[in-house]
């Protein structure tokens, strides 16, 4: 039992040390209405539907990505 709890250990340990950070792309997207949203392209999923428009390059953070989009709303390039 023991050596089973440490070979757990030392394996979750090691997926620990060897994971690597994800590296989140987040963009301001403004669809047609104008409104413009904050949006996580490393997810598989795209924004549906199509009528939209992506006004940033990639992001590090979600953060970094609102203040884009208070950036792009103050410079009226966004609704909301």
């Amino acid at each position: 039992m023991t050596r089973t709890v440490t070979l757990l250990a030392a394996t979750l340990l090691a997926g620990l040390v060897m994971a690597e950070p994800a590296h989140a792309a987040y963009r301001v997207i403004r669809w047609s209405t104008g409104i413009c949203q904050v949006w996580n392209y490393s997810l598989p999923t795209r924004p549906f539907p199509y009528d939209y428009r992506v006004l940033t390059g990639p992001l590090p953070s979600f953060w970094a990505a609102s203040r884009a989009k208070s950036r792009l709303w103050r410079a009226g390039r966004c609704l909301i």
